[in-house]
């Protein structure tokens, strides 16, 4: 029994310390996502954020191309390809503040005269500082050049200690982002 309790113990710790991100999706459901064959990635290349950089670049565009080729979709030229996916990030510092409550305490009061009582103590308030990125992916269909899909990520931004690390977390963020389109295609 107290080896039952102890491993709901440790299920309940590790589950409340992992943090699942969910990104929203948007599509144009009129759209014929069965029509398109093939792709062109865009990138950012209206905005070349420098919050990107090239190298990144390469993986979240490795990371598409893998999504896509899974669908049977084939990178082309931009003026040829049925569909232009487009990407960017937009960030925002935060603060986070949280509160542990008043406090009470038992003590003396001189404020109309000599008195003895419980009190209502000032709040335990802290304070986190943290950049948090919006990032945006953009299926565009090249004849129209309207959005037909989108999907959106709001996360705070992470660093990386490698660079295998960070391939890790551009895919899961991949695979995060493309749930949806793999039941809308």
């Amino acid at each position: 029994m107290k080896s039952l309790i102890a491993i709901m113990l440790c299920v309940f710790y590790v589950s409340g310390c992992s943090t699942t991100y969910t990104a929203e999706t948007d599509l144009n459901e009129n759209y014929d996502f069965h029509a398109v064959k093939s792709y062109s990635i865009v990138g950012d290349e209206h905005l070349k954020n420098p919050m990107i950089s090239d190298i990144d670049r390469n993986r979240f565009n490795r990371e598409i191309e893998n999504k896509f080729s899974l669908h049977g979709l084939v990178t082309t030229k931009q003026d040829t390809a049925d569909v232009l996916i487009s990407y960017f990030v937009v960030t925002k510092d935060k603060i986070q503040i949280t509160s542990a409550g008043h406090s009470t305490y038992y003590g003396h009061s001189s404020r109309y005269g000599n008195a003895y009582g419980y009190g209502y103590g000032t709040p335990n308030l802290n304070t986190r500082n943290y950049n948090e990125g919006t990032f945006v992916i953009d299926i565009i269909d090249n004849k129209t050049k309207k959005t037909v899909w989108r999907s959106t990520l709001v996360k705070p931004i992470k660093s990386y200690g490698s660079a295998e690390k960070r391939e890790l977390a551009i895919s899961d963020l991949m695979d995060t982002m493309f749930a949806d389109f793999q039941s809308s295609s």
